[in-house]
C-alpha cells in the first residue's frame, strides 16, 4: 500500500495549569490522510480539533505520540528539515481579520512566505508570483496594495488562502476556514478550495463544526469528542449509518432543506454538559451523556475498533461481554 502523505498516531497534547492540573486538549487520536484527499475533522467548540491541527503543524510541541509526514515522524526532524516542512505544510486560520497583519499591504502579506522560503527569487519574479496568486484566488492585482481592513470578510480569507499557496505547499490545515464569513460567501470558499486540490493535487485537513459542509469536502471524516476521537468512517458511511450516539445525534441535528421533512424529522437531544477537560474521569468520555452508557463505559476508555470495513467507532455497545466485535449494537 501507499504510505499516507500524513499519519498521525496516538497524538496526545497536554496543557499544564496551576496547581497541577492538567488539560487533555488531545488525548490519544490516530488516523491517515491519503494525498490529494481531505479528512474532515468534525465536533464541538472546544473538543481540540484546531489544536490537533496546530500539533500537527507543530505549531504546539506535540506532548506524546507520533505524527509522520511522508513516513518520517516531524518530530525527529533537524533544523534544516523543519525548515522545509515548514514549506510543506501550511494553514488557512479560522478568522480572516485577526489572522492579517492590519500594518502591511496584501502585496506584502502574501509575499512574506516568498521571502523566506524563496529568497533568490527576484522582485520581477516575486510581483509576477503575486499577482498570480491574487487571480488564482479570485482577486485582482490592484487589491495587492490594499490593507485588510479595506477588504470584506470573504476577501480577506481569499488573501489567507493565497498567502498559504504561495509557497507551494502539499499539504494544508484548514481551521474551520468557513465559520467567521456569511453563508453566501462560505460556498464560495469551498469551491476554491476544492478547485484548487484538483488543480495542485493539495490534501487538506479540515476542521469544521459544520457537519453539512464538511460532508460536501471530505473524503473521510474524524468525529471527536473532549479530546478523543469516537468515530473515523468514509464519508457515505457516516453519513448513511453512524455508529456512535454522538454521530448519530450531530447528524440528526442537521437541517434539511424541505421545511415539512425537516419538522418531521427526528432530533436525538444530547442531555448534560460536556466535562471538564481537566482531569478527565477513566471511561468513556461521553458516558455521562449518553443513553445507552453501560457500567463499563463508566471505567474503561473504548477502544477505537473496526466494525465494518473502513468503519471505526469507540463504543462498548458494538461489543458482548466476551469482548467480541459486532455490526449491530448490543443494546439493553
Amino acid at each position: 500500500m501507499e504510505t499516507p502523505l500524513v499519519e498521525v498516531r496516538n497524538l496526545k497534547q497536554y496543557f499544564r495549569l496551576k496547581r497541577g492540573q492538567i488539560v487533555k486538549a488531545v488525548d490519544g487520536i490516530s488516523f491517515t490522510i491519503e494525498a490529494g484527499k481531505t479528512f474532515g475533522l468534525v465536533g464541538e467548540s472546544g473538543c481540540g480539533k484546531t489544536t490537533c491541527g496546530r500539533s500537527i503543524l507543530k505549531i504546539y510541541e506535540p506532548s506524546g505520540g507520533e505524527i509522520l509526514f511522508r513516513g518520517e515522524n516531524i518530530r525527529g526532524f533537524g533544523r534544516r528539515r523543519q525548515a522545509i516542512y515548514r514549506k510543506e505544510a501550511q494553514m488557512i486560520f479560522q478568522d480572516p481579520y485577526s489572522s492579517l497583519d492590519h500594518r502591511m499591504t496584501i502585496d506584502d502579506i502574501v509575499a512574506e512566505g516568498l521571502h523566506v522560503h524563496f529568497p533568490k527569487m527576484t522582485r520581477k519574479e516575486r510581483r509576477a508570483r503575486i499577482e498570480e496568486l491574487l487571480e488564482v484566488v479570485g482577486l485582482t492585482p490592484e487589491y495587492g496594495s490594499r490593507f485588510p481592513h479595506e477588504l470584506s470578510g470573504g476577501q480577506r480569507q481569499r488573501i489567507g488562502i493565497a498567502r498559504a499557496l504561495a509557497v507551494e505547499p502539499e499539504f494544508i490545515v484548514c481551521d474551520e476556514p468557513i465559520s467567521a464569513l456569511d453563508v453566501s460567501i462560505q460556498a464560495q470558499i469551498v469551491n476554491l478550495l476544492e478547485k484548487l486540490q484538483r488543480e495542485r493535487d493539495l490534501t487538506y485537513l479540515f476542521i469544521s463544526h459544520d457537519l453539512s459542509m464538511v460532508k460536501h469536502i471530505s473524503d473521510t471524516i474524524g468525529v471527536m469528542y473532549l479530546g478523543s476521537l469516537v468515530e473515523v468512517s468514509s464519508n457515505k458511511s457516516l453519513y448513511k449509518r453512524p455508529l456512535h450516539p454522538y454521530s448519530q445525534a450531530l447528524i440528526s441535528a442537521i437541517p434539511i432543506p424541505d421545511p415539512a421533512a425537516n419538522k418531521e424529522a427526528k432530533r436525538i437531544k444530547i442531555e448534560g454538559e460536556i466535562p471538564s477537560p481537566i482531569n478527565t474521569p477513566p471511561g468513556c468520555k461521553f458516558s455521562s451523556r449518553c443513553r445507552y452508557r453501560m457500567d463499563v463505559c463508566e471505567t474503561m476508555q473504548p477502544p477505537l475498533t473496526e466494525i465494518e470495513e473502513g468503519h471505526f467507532v469507540a463504543c462498548y455497545l458494538y461489543h458482548d461481554k466476551e469482548g467480541e466485535v459486532y455490526a449491530d449494537p448490543v443494546v439493553g
